[in-house]
C-alpha cells in the first residue's frame, strides 16, 4: 500500500529541488564570466558530466527573472544576424550564489545521512 501523503510530498518536492539545482547551475556558470543561454546549458552539462541538463523551458524564464531581482546584468549583441543576450553576475548575484552553495552543502549532508552511502 502506498502512503499518499509521502507520495504527494515527494512529488511536490522534486520540481522545487530541480529548480534549485537549475538556479545553482546558472549562477555557477555566470560566476565564471559573462555567458548566454546555450553556453550556460552546455557548461552545466559538462560540469555535471552529463548528469544534469537544464531544460530550455526552465532556463529562459529563470534568466529573464534574474535581472529583476538584481542578480545579473544583461547586454545584447548581434551575432550572425541575430540578437543574443549576454548575462553577467552582479555583486548581489555573487552573494546569492554563495548563500545557495551554503544551503546546498547543508542539504547534501542531510540527504547523505538519510540515504546513506
Amino acid at each position: 500500500m502506498v502512503d499518499t501523503l509521502v507520495t504527494n510530498v515527494s512529488m511536490s518536492a522534486l520540481p522545487k529541488f530541480r529548480r534549485g539545482v537549475t538556479a545553482l547551475a546558472v549562477l555557477w556558470a555566470l560566476d565564471r564570466g559573462e555567458s548566454y543561454g546555450y553556453e550556460i546549458r552546455r557548461d552545466a552539462f559538462r560540469r555535471t558530466k552529463g548528469l544534469f541538463t537544464i531544460n530550455e523551458g526552465a532556463l529562459y524564464p529563470l534568466l529573464h527573472s534574474l535581472p529583476r531581482r538584481g542578480l545579473v546584468r544583461v547586454r545584447q549583441e548581434r551575432v550572425k544576424g541575430r540578437w543574443r543576450k549576454y548575462y553577467r553576475l552582479t555583486e548581489r548575484g555573487r552573494k546569492e550564489l554563495s548563500a545557495l552553495r551554503r544551503d546546498c552543502k547543508s542539504s547534501l549532508k542531510v540527504l547523505a545521512a538519510l540515504v546513506g552511502d
